[in-house]
């Protein structure tokens, strides 16, 4: 039986934990609020590196890498808002990930 789609994406829950996870790595520091100001966390460089190797982790794991037009390190916004438009953007990859390699099962397979 094919596993479903939705046990394949993690939760945004679980998102948040990686991130966290990432950024406490990262900064040396624990995080008991996520709605910190983003710029709190520390350094321009140091949140371009959170960013960078969270994406890499995303890769190393889903096969794709979110793209993003602004410069997430750069954003004036809190924590959570970062995770959420991190998530966002990776959840829009993952569905059409997902739609294309259904799309090619079936070229691959046609019923006729």
């Amino acid at each position: 039986m094919e596993e479903s789609f939705s046990r394949k994406r993690p939760s945004f829950e679980t998102f948040r934990v990686w991130f966290i996870e990432e950024v406490e790595r990262q900064a040396q520091t624990k995080i008991d609020n996520p709605f910190m100001n983003w710029h709190d966390v520390g350094s321009e460089k140091l949140r371009e590196n959170i960013i960078d190797t969270f994406l890499e982790m995303l890769e190393s794991r889903f096969g794709f890498q979110p793209v993003f037009k602004t410069k997430l390190s750069q954003l004036d916004s809190s924590l959570e808002s970062v995770i959420i438009q991190i998530f966002h953007v990776f959840s829009t990859m993952f569905l059409v990930e997902h739609i294309n390699e259904k799309a090619y099962k079936q070229r691959e397979n046609p019923k006729h």
